[in-house]
C-alpha cells in the first residue's frame, strides 16, 4: 500500500471521530470556557414547607446558580409541573430561589448582573407579592445529576382585614401605619433597606362611623423588634395617632388581622389578632392601647395632643419638640433611608432634591437634609431609634454637605466626603395646635 495514501486515510478517520464526539455531546451540553464539558445535570423542584393544602408555591419562581461568586445561571419555574435541568460543569454550587416575584411586577436579576446581594425591585405602580425563598447546595460530579428540591418558605406578612369602628363622623381620614419594615428581598433570601413603613387606608362604611382596608395586601416584615402599630385620625385638618408598640414579634408568614374600636373619653382600643399560616402553627397577638400610651398625648390629662421626644407620630420618629403656648414644633426623623449619590457633584442636589420628594410617610411635608445638630440628636437617641445602619448619613453644615456616622461611639461632623455609601434620612418640622 501506499505509505503516504495510507496516513492520508488514517487523518480523515480520526478527523470524522472527533467531530461526531463534539455532536454527540447532547442537548444542552457543551464545552465550558476552560475546556470542561458541562456532562454534569442539576435538576431543581420546588415544594412548600408542609403537607397541607396551604403550603402552596407562588410561581413563577426565579431560580439562581452560584460558583462562588459567579452566576452560573437564572432561570424561571413556570409553573407546579416543571421541573429545571441545568448543564453544568462538576462542583459545587448554591442555589436560590425566590417565588412569587414576575417579570411584569419586578426587576429581576440576570445572569450577568446577579449577586447574592442583589435585590428584587418593584416596578413603579406595582405592589408587592406573596414572596417566598429557599437556599441550598448542591455538588455535581462528573457525568452526574443532583436533584436538589427547595422547601420554600413565605418572606412577606400578609394584611388580611383592618377595621377601626365608633370613628366619628366628622373624621375626613383613617389610616393605620406600620413601621419599621424592610423594603426589599435579595437573590440570596435576606432582607434589604431598613426602616420603611406601610401605611394602609381605610374607607368609611355606610353607617359613617366604620372605616376598613378595601383590599388586603402582603407587606415585608419588620426590620427591627418591636414594630409599632399607629392609627391615624384626620378630623378638622388635624390628624392624631396614636401608636402601639407590640410586645410580641411581627413575623413573616403570619396573617394579620387588626380590630379597632375608638372611644371619645379615650381615645383608641385596639385588639389584634395575627395568625400563623399552618405551617408555622397558629399564634394570636393581642393588644390595647388609649390616649395615654398615644403619641398625640404630651401629658397624662389629656390636655394636649403633642407628642413627646422618643414617640412615634405617623410613622416617624420624634427628635425635638419645641413647646409654645397655643402650638409645638415637632422635629420627626423619617423611617425611610433614601439613595441620592451621584459621582457627578454638579447633580448632586437635583438627585438629593427628587430623593426628598419620593417620601410619603403620613401627610407629612417639608422633608429636608438634617443639619448637624439634627445628626447630633440622631446620634444621641441611636439605641431608640434602633434602625439605624452602621454606615454614613447624610448632613448639611458649614458650607456644605456632610457625612457623619450616628453609630460611631465618638460622633464627628467633620467635612469628610460624601460617597456612594452615604445614604440620607431626611428630617420634617411640623406644627401641631394644642387642643
Amino acid at each position: 500500500m501506499n505509505r503516504n495514501y495510507f496516513w492520508g486515510l488514517l487523518a480523515a478517520v480520526l478527523l470524522t471521530a472527533c467531530e461526531k464526539g463534539l455532536d454527540e455531546l447532547g442537548e444542552g451540553m457543551s464545552p465550558s470556557p476552560t475546556g470542561q464539558v458541562t456532562n454534569s445535570v442539576l435538576q431543581v423542584r420546588t415544594r412548600g414547607t408542609s403537607p397541607s393544602e396551604e403550603a402552596t408555591v407562588a410561581y413563577p419562581v426565579q431560580v439562581y446558580v452560584f460558583q462562588g461568586d459567579d452566576c452560573k445561571a437564572a432561570q424561571t419555574i413556570g409553573d407546579e409541573g416543571q421541573t429545571l435541568n441545568i448543564p453544568l460543569v462538576e462542583g459545587t454550587y448554591s442555589v436560590y430561589a425566590i417565588a412569587g416575584a414576575s417579570a411584569t411586577d419586578y426587576t429581576l436579576p440576570t445572569k450577568d448582573n446577579a449577586t447574592a446581594t442583589t435585590a428584587l425591585t418593584l416596578k413603579e405602580g406595582r405592589t408587592l407579592t406573596d414572596l417566598m425563598a429557599a437556599q441550598a447546595t448542591a455538588t455535581l460530579i462528573d457525568g452526574g445529576t443532583n436533584t436538589v428540591t427547595l422547601g420554600l418558605q413565605r418572606k412577606t406578612m400578609f394584611i388580611e382585614d383592618v377595621t377601626i369602628k365608633k370613628i366619628p363622623t366628622a373624621a375626613t381620614a383613617v389610616s393605620v401605619t406600620i413601621a419599621p419594615l424592610w423594603k426589599s428581598l435579595n437573590v440570596s433570601g435576606t432582607y434589604s433597606i431598613a426602616g420603611q413603613s406601610q401605611t394602609i387606608a381605610l374607607t368609611k362604611q355606610a353607617d359613617n362611623r366604620t372605616w376598613t382596608n378595601d383590599a388586603t395586601a402582603f407587606v415585608m416584615p419588620p426590620s427591627s423588634q418591636p414594630a409599632s402599630v399607629s392609627v391615624n385620625i384626620t378630623i378638622g385638618g388635624t390628624t392624631k395617632t396614636y401608636t402601639y408598640s407590640t410586645s410580641d414579634q411581627l413575623e413573616a408568614a403570619y396573617k394579620i388581622k387588626i380590630d379597632g374600636t375608638y372611644a371619645e373619653a379615650v381615645g383608641v382600643s385596639l385588639t389584634g389578632t395575627i395568625t400563623g399560616a399552618t405551617w408555622l402553627g397558629d399564634r394570636t397577638i393581642s393588644f390595647e392601647f388609649d390616649e395615654n400610651g398615644s403619641s398625640v398625648s404630651g401629658n397624662n390629662d389629656n390636655s394636649d395632643n403633642i407628642p413627646s421626644v422618643g414617640d412615634t407620630y405617623q410613622g416617624c420618629y420624634v427628635l425635638a419638640v419645641d413647646d409654645a403656648d397655643d402650638h409645638a414644633d415637632v422635629t420627626l426623623l423619617a423611617p425611610t433611608e433614601l439613595d441620592f449619590y451621584d459621582a457627578n457633584a454638579s447633580t448632586m442636589q437635583t438627585n438629593i432634591d427628587a430623593a426628598l420628594a419620593t417620601v410619603t410617610t403620613g401627610d407629612i411635608s417639608g422633608w429636608e437634609v438634617p443639619t448637624t445638630a439634627e445628626a447630633s440628636m440622631m446620634y444621641d437617641a441611636r439605641e431608640a431609634i434602633g434602625n439605624l445602619t452602621a454606615g454614613s448619613y447624610l448632613c448639611l453644615g458649614g458650607t456644605g454637605y456632610r457625612a457623619f456616622k450616628p453609630t460611631d461611639a465618638v460622633f464627628s461632623t467633620s467635612s469628610s466626603n460624601v460617597k456612594a455609601s452615604t445614604v440620607l434620612r431626611p428630617v420634617a418640622t411640623v406644627s401641631i395646635t394644642k387642643d
